[in-house]
């Protein structure tokens, strides 16, 4: 049996001069100029050096290869999403507005990944791409927990191994949803928002009583 290898996406160096920061830069920018014109699956580090006007020799300096640029752009964008749930202020002691506050959070998490250049194809090749599933999935943990923390901190009473759970559940549904809309640009964005709010706080509130 033939075991695979998965192509290593650890990046090489971390640049420290600012003019290795900058290269390091132009790379990512090109690259996601490229993924919005032709996809992350033809993308290839030729494609990049020739759009960001680099020998390869310096663009293997910084990456191995291209999916180790794609590893780089999904974390700094799952960063950026992560950033609105490390913000989100929630007192599960008050869950009165819990709906308008998901739906302000899904929607604040559209509007990054739209600011960002590419988002939408870097998160879809967050998805497609199995060597890059990692990206992903410790991002939704990380927001889990960050969730369940949350949680605990205003209703220290409740079992937070209980709590992390449904709220690894509602992450995982949120961000699915906030791939759909992307995906299916036919369908009313506001509606699928307070519908899937209205869902995940339900979920919530009811794991929550569960405990209480």
């Amino acid at each position: 049996m033939t075991t695979k290898i998965e192509p290593n996406t650890t990046r090489r160096s971390a640049p420290n001069q600012q003019r290795s920061r900058d290269t390091l830069e132009q790379i990512l920018i090109a690259a996601a100029d490229l993924i919005e014109e032709v996809g992350f699956e033809k993308l290839s580090t030729n494609m990049i050096c020739r759009r960001a006007e680099l020998t390869p020799p310096a663009l293997y300096r910084y990456f191995p290869n291209k999916y180790s640029v794609l590893k780089e752009l999904g974390e700094r964008l799952m960063a950026q999403q992560n950033i609105l749930m490390e913000n989100w202020s929630l007192d599960a002691g008050d869950l009165s507005n819990l709906e308008a506050e998901i739906e302000t959070l899904l929607f604040e998490t559209i509007r990054v990944t739209r600011q960002t250049k590419a988002g939408a194809w870097i998160m879809r090749s967050m998805h497609a791409t199995p060597v890059l599933a990692g990206v992903r999935v410790e991002s939704h943990r990380h927001v889990a927990r960050l969730l369940a923390e949350r949680i605990i901190e205003t209703r220290p009473d409740l079992d937070h191994g209980r709590i992390l759970p449904s709220a690894r559940l509602s992450v995982e549904i949120g961000y699915a949803v906030v791939e759909m809309v992307f995906d299916e640009r036919s369908i009313d964005e506001g509606e699928i928002l307070r519908q899937t709010a209205s869902m995940l706080a339900f979920s919530l509130r009811q794991a929550i009583s569960h405990q209480a």
